[in-house]
Formats: structure tokens, sequence, C-alpha cells
């Protein structure tokens, strides 16, 4: 026996026991099409006979570019293979065909396990020995498989589970969609996620914000405040998995929209080298370049290393941006059963000028500015720092149980000089707005640890799973804020706005705040039970128990004054319990029906109810109910949810008219009222995967109405009632079989923003900004040059449709989407 780690291989759900299999020294080296892979390699492409095109060359090359043309997975060890040679082969075979005649003379034997094909130097039953380097995601990784899905997610248990033995709706971005959509950022990739809208500040599903996101499947990160800006860069990712609806067993506090699991590359058993070269509009270049491999002859100990870099211009005016980014991680197997990863990254979003943020009319209607308008001044700039380091210890016990330990460290820092108009625009004078600018400094550092045991045990002749851990989230927050002196004194042009130069240095700030420390901690405990009672039935039962604490110092200051405190304020929640439950139904080997009820627990530390000086509201509480059905469809090369949702939510802060108006989201005025009932109903429709041979799909379709029950009137008036999003990619056949065409649909009915604007008389009239419904249209092609190098053309919004990504208020934050713009990407794997 070795010190590789092995993957236990899973058995049908309802009968599951760990298997103990003799440990090998088996490196992995998977060959997979670009549409196909290892959740899309399905039996009967096997089965059938396709057209193969292979020159005679080393067999590793053979085997690797027969996985291409097949969709096969096949898993061997570079060492049975080096110094073999592959004779040529052309012509119509099966896999069984193809495969056999490339090993002929080879002394080199296969074995057919499911969707895999394994290859040995030795006996065909020494098969069952065939483990795999490194434990935890390696066969849900996503990456090499050329599929818009995966069969494993661990983001609703701390362990691996198929989509069909998940009660809640759950969605995957994978390494392949990555690619094919030009999906470089976490904001992108979101974007991709059915049912999720974004809108400039947060994510949101079913009319809530997304405000806890996983890395790894740890302690969630903080998004909701506190500085933090999800900016990740896609290159360091496997995929990006989203659950929608209420998350409090493993998320903590927050809203009911879901939560993000962001999954990290490894290390690869093989030597593996990808780079890419890509241009675009607006002089948009990028490179990317990911080494990895064995770092000991022995495959111990491996390593990965990954490095980007953007700089490109903007459709905007007076925006450009540097991105570089850099990435390294290692892998060591401490004994048979443990495996340590550690790692960590460096990033930088240096953009000159400011974002734009354009105003409207005075009386709500829209300025039609064109896409490239900025009322701001090239001077301006925002530049951040993003360091992140973690860890992470698996150890798997002899009697099948896992124990984990992950912890992170992130440390964002961000120094910004802002400029921006103040106002709305008189449509008969055209006046209204002033110039203004500023400072800012903020740093946002966040620990999350998380530990956890998971394993089977049997009670009356069946198998059941638990899983128990507890888990450590600690946010601080710094941020210091000045105005310019001159601020809103002088007029701006919106059509014609010119330049703005005024003093920027210390003596030029009248009014300074500074926030901080200011942050949160939770620390939680949570323990899951699935029980089969028969091979059809599964109960999931849960519950998290959490404790949570926040405090923040405000000091405020005029001019040269000296620092006063504003506020020093602390709050502590006490102990809640959060239950989770939920019931899995298998109609047959395809198809389950499912029902689940999730708790909904969020804390309101920066709001308070009178009389002043105020005391802390209520916490937000409520529950979310979810049913449908799942299939896993195309021999498992495709899954598809079909769910029905409806939250309800009570408690959220609103201003209590009773006191006069002071309120800041920041300082935690008072005073507010506990809002009445908010209702979010509506249905989830997706498909992803392979659903047919070399043509890969994901589409979502969601239809979602929220309404505040205590006003009668909609409560998230940004959420659209109808989303569709489609991605595609479909490899063409035979003698056009190196060229692979697909793009992209966004599709969404009207939204809106409420607001209050002066009619012609003077006076202020309520009034909605609407954003009507909108299609926008991507493409994309791409041509296999060689066996190791490709090329990518996508070409987003084909239509040139003009509108707002982002709808905001009359002042501002009102954002344009994208025109039309192209991107040319070369992309070689070695």
């Amino acid at each position: 026996m070795n010190s590789h780690s092995r993957i236990t291989p899973r058995a049908p759900r309802a009968r599951r026991r760990p298997a103990a299999a003799t440990l090998g020294s088996l490196a992995i080296a998977v060959g997979l099409a670009l549409t196909g892979g290892l959740a899309a390699a399905p039996v009967h492409a096997q089965a059938s006979a396709v057209q193969v095109d292979i020159a005679s060359q080393p067999l590793s090359e053979a085997l690797l570019e027969l996985a291409e043309q097949t969709r096969l997975q096949i898993l061997f060890a570079p060492d049975i293979v080096a110094g073999k040679t592959a004779p040529a082969l052309r012509g119509s075979f099966t896999a069984d065909q193809a495969l056999a005649a490339l090993l002929k003379g080879t002394g080199l034997r296969y074995q057919r396990q499911g969707d895999r094909f394994m290859l040995t130097a030795g006996e065909p039953d020494m098969l069952n020995a065939v483990t795999v380097i490194g434990m935890a995601e390696r066969h849900s990784m996503t990456e090499g498989t050329g599929s818009y899905t995966t069969r494993i997610s661990s983001i609703a248990s701390k362990t691996e589970q198929s989509f069909r033995e998940i009660p809640q709706s759950v969605s995957v971005v994978t390494r392949q969609q990555m690619e094919d959509q030009n999906i470089t950022d976490i904001r992108q990739a979101m974007l991709a996620v059915p049912g999720v809208t974004y809108n400039g500040v947060d994510f949101y599903s079913r009319g809530f914000a997304i405000t806890s996101m996983q890395i790894d499947g740890g302690a969630p990160l903080a998004l909701g405040s506190y500085n933090y800006d999800p900016q990740q860069q896609m290159a360091f990712y496997d995929r990006v998995e989203v659950m929608r609806g209420a998350s409090g067993l493993l998320g903590g506090v927050g809203d009911p929209g879901g939560i993000i699991n962001l999954v990290r590359k490894k290390p690869l058993a093989q030597d593996q080298l990808k780079v890419s070269l890509a241009a675009g509009s607006w002089d948009d270049l990028r490179t990317e370049i990911d080494a990895s491999g064995k770092l000991a002859a022995n495959g111990k100990l491996r390593g990965r290393g990954v490095f980007s870099y953007q700089n490109s211009d903007s459709y905007i005016d007076h925006r450009h941006t540097e991105r570089p980014a850099v990435y390294g991680v290692l892998e060591a197997d401490l004994g048979p059963d443990t495996l340590l990863t550690v790692g960590g990254s460096y990033s930088q979003i240096n953009n000159d000028g400011a974002p734009p943020t354009l105003p409207r009319y005075s009386n709500g209607a829209d300025l039609g500015l064109s896409r490239s308008a900025n009322l701001s001044q090239p001077w301006a700039y925002d530049d951040t720092d993003r360091w992140e380091v973690f860890g992470q210890l698996e150890h798997r016990f002899r009697n099948g149980w896992i124990a984990k330990l992950n912890a992170t460290h992130t440390d964002q820092k961000t120094d910004r000089m802002w400029n921006y108009t103040s106002g709305s625009v008189d449509p008969v004078t055209l006046g209204g707005l002033t110039w203004g600018a500023g400072t800012a400094k903020s740093s946002n550092r966040q620990d999350m640890v998380d530990a956890n045991l998971s394993g089977t045990f049997d009670v009356l002749g069946r198998t059941h799973e638990f899983v128990v851990g507890a888990d450590w989230q600690r946010v601080r927050s710094d941020w210091v804020n000045s105005n310019l002196a001159v601020n809103y004194r002088d007029p701006v042009d919106p059509f014609n706005p010119g330049a703005w130069n005024p003093g920027r240095t210390d003596a030029d700030y009248n009014y300074s705040a500074h926030y901080g420390p200011w942050g949160q901690e939770q620390v939680g405990g949570y323990a899951l039970l699935r029980l089969h009672p028969t091979d059809s039935l599964s109960v999931v039962a849960g519950a998290r128990i959490s404790r949570y604490e926040f405090s923040q110092i405000i000091n405020t200051k005029r001019g040269a004054a000296d620092w006063q405190v504003f506020q020093d304020a602390k709050f502590n929640e006490a102990t809640e319990i959060t239950p989770y439950g939920g019931l899995i139904y298998d109609l047959n080997e395809q198809w389950s029906v499912y029902g689940s009820y999730s708790a909904i627990y969020k804390p309101q530390p920066l709001v308070m109810q009178g009389p002043q000086p105020g005391s802390a509201l209520p916490p937000i509480k409520g529950k979310s109910f979810e049913a449908g059905i799942k299939g896993e469809l195309f021999d498992g090369a495709a899954n598809a949810t079909l769910s029905l949702f409806n939250v309800e939510r009570t408690g959220t802060a609103v201003l209590d008219p009773a006191y006069e108006s002071s309120s800041s989201a920041y300082d935690g005025n008072c005073c507010y009222l506990a809002q009445g009932k908010v209702v979010s109903r509506g249905v989830d429709l997706e498909l992803g995967g392979e659903i047919a041979t070399g043509w890969q799909v994901t589409a979502g379709y969601t239809f979602n109405t929220t309404k505040d029950k205590s006003t009668g009137t909609r409560y998230s008036s940004v959420t659209p009632k109808h989303l569709f999003k489609l991605a595609t990619a479909y490899r063409l056949p035979g003698d056009l079989a190196k060229w692979t065409v697909g793009g992209s649909m966004l599709l969404q009915s009207a939204s809106y923003v409420s607001g209050t604007a002066r009619d012609a008389s003077g006076d202020f009239v309520p009034f909605d900004f609407n954003q009507g419904g909108y299609a926008i249209l991507n493409a994309m092609v791409r041509y296999q040059i060689t066996p190791h190098w490709n090329m990518t053309l996508n070409v987003n919004n084909l239509t040139d449709r003009v509108y707002y990504q982002q709808i905001g208020t009359l002042n501002g934050n009102n954002v344009y989407g994208t025109p039309r713009n192209a991107m040319l990407t070369l992309r070689g794997t070695f």
C-alpha cells in the first residue's frame, strides 16, 4: 500500500455504504471531449459507432484524442503508457473497438466501470483497486469534462450529493460554461445563473438579496455590507454553485435569497499547462497561465499556480481597468487517508475614473444620454487589493467516516477618490446638478473556520447518513470617508459636463466620518440527519444553533477639528435555533419528488425602534417552503428541476412616521418599525447538461411575484416577474467536428424603481422609473486548430440592445448595459 488518498465509490443512495478500496499509486489522466465528460459521458455514446480520425502518435496523446472524439472518460497511469505508440485509426468504430485497436500490442488492458474506461498493465480484476490521487471533490470537478452540469454538489450539506438528493433548487456554472461564455469574474458568473438578478450592488434571488458565500463548502463569507465587494477572479475556480431559497442551516444569519459556493481549482495528478490570450472591444487584453502537476516523484505532493492579467478601456468615458491576479495551491498526502491543502491568492483591481451613475430629470424622465456618458472626471479612481490564504485538512477513517477542517482568511483594502454629480435635472432650465467629490479608504477582513464530521451508520438493516459540525465567522471592517468643502456649489451641464478640478489637499475637506472598527461575529453548530426508511424514501432533518454579535464605533469631524465619538454600539442576539427539513421520494431511477422547509433568521443591528435613543429591533424571521420534481436525464448527463416556492418573512425595518426622519443604514439612527409580512412566490424550471450527443445546454425560467402584505404593494420591484436564461454549445458532427457553435440569452420582463419627483407646479408626486422588458443575445463559435489549441470568438449583445442594467434614483445609480462587443480568445492545453 502507498500513501495516495482514495475516493470511495458511491453506491445507490438508499443503500450507500463505505467501500474499503485497496490503495494504488495511479495518477489520473482524463481526456474528454469539449462537450462531453464526467457528467456527460452517456452509455449510449459508448455503444454506438462514431467517426474516429487519429494519427499515429504517442499512446497518451492518442487516448486524449479518442476521448475528445468519442466523449469517453479514460483513466490511466502516465507511467504505463510512457514510451508506447498508437497506430493510426480512421473510420467508424464503437468505443470498445476504437480503444481495443489503440491498445493492440501494448500489453495494456481496459475495463469499463459504468461510464468510465480504466486502463491497467495487469489483469482486469486488478482494476477494482483503482484509486485517484486526492480526496475531497476529485470526482465532482468540472474542469476538462466539457459539461454544463455536474453529478455531485456539496453546497447543501458539507458532503457530496447528487442534485436529486438536495431538496432545494441548485444551479451550477461549470468550467466549460465559463470558457464558452468568456466569464471572468463572479458577477458575470452570477448573471449566468438561472433565477438570479444583479442590481449593481447585490445578487438577488426570489426577491431577496443573497448575503452568504461559501468557498469550498466552508463557513460563509458575509456579502451583506461591511465594504466587502465580491469580485473573485474565475481563473481561480472550477465552478460556481448556487442554492436558491433559505440557507440558514449552513449559512447562518441572512436573507432567504440563497447561498453561493465557489469551488477552487485544485492540483491535478498529471502535469498540465493551460494558456490563453484574448483581445476584444475597447482594447480589452487578457492573458492567463495555469500550471499544475506533481511536485514529488511519488505524487504525494502536488501543486497548481494560476496567473491572470487584464488591461482594458471601457465603453464608458474616463474609465480604464487593470487587473493582475495570482493564485497558488499545494496538496499533500500526509498518509493513506489524510489530505492537506494550503494556498492563497493576491489580486488587484485598479480603476481609473469613476463608474457611471447617471441622474434623471426632476420629473422622473430619462435624460437620454449616450451609453458612454460618465458624469465624472478622469482624475477619479478606485483601487482594490485583495489577499486570501486558506487551509483544508481532510481525514478518512477506516470505518468510512470523514473529518474536515476548512479555514480561510481574506483581507480587502480599497483606496478611492470619488467624483459624481448631485441632484436631478430640471426639464426646463436643465439646471439642478452640482459637482461633488471626496476620498474614501476602507478595509474588510474576514475569518472563516468550519469543522465537521460525516459518515454513515446502520439501523434496522438500512444505511443512513449523519453530518455534525461547527463554524465561526468574524468580520472586521473600517471605513473613512471625507467630502470636499467645495462640494455641491459648481453647476454641471449633463449634456456637456466639461472639466472640474477643485483643490484636493487635506485642508480642502470639510466633513469626515470614520466607521470602525465595525463588524460582526457569529458562532454556530449544525447537524443534519438523512434517513432512508425505504429504498425510495429519504427523510432529511437538521438544525443550527447560532450566536450573533455586532459592534461599531463611529467618529466624525468638521474640517481640521478633532475626531468626536458619534456612536459606540454593541449588540448581542440571543442564541437562536434554526430548523430545516425535507423529504425526497424516488419515483424511479430517473425522477424524484421533494419538499423542504427552511427557517429564516436575520438580526438587524443597524436599525432601532423608538423612543429615542432607541433599542434594537427584533431579528427578521420567516419560513421558506419548496416542493418540486428532479430528474437525471440521458443516463445522468443532464439534470432537470421543476420547483414551486413560497417564502414568508416578517420584521423588516421601515421608518417610523411618529419620529422625525433621521435614518442611515450605516449609523443606526432611530427610529424604525418592524414591517408586516412579506411574501415571495413562484416557479423555477431548469435544465442543464448534455441533452444530445455534443450538445450542452443550461436553461432556466423563473416566475416570481413579491408582495408587502402590510401595504399591498410589490415588495421587490427590481425583481422581474419573468426571467429566462439560456446558454448552449453544440459540437458539429462528422467532418465539422472541429467546430463548436453556441451562445446565450437573457430575457426578462419589466422592472421599476419608485421615487418622488416634482410636477409642473413644483409639488412632489410619486413616480415609477420603469425598465421595460428586454432580451440580450450573445453568440460563440470555437475552432479546434490542433488537439492542443483552439480559438473562440464571443460576440455579446448581438442586437446592440439599449437598456439599463441597473436602475436607481433621480440623483444617480442608473447604469446602462454594455453595448455590442466582441472577444477573440486563443487557448492552449498541454
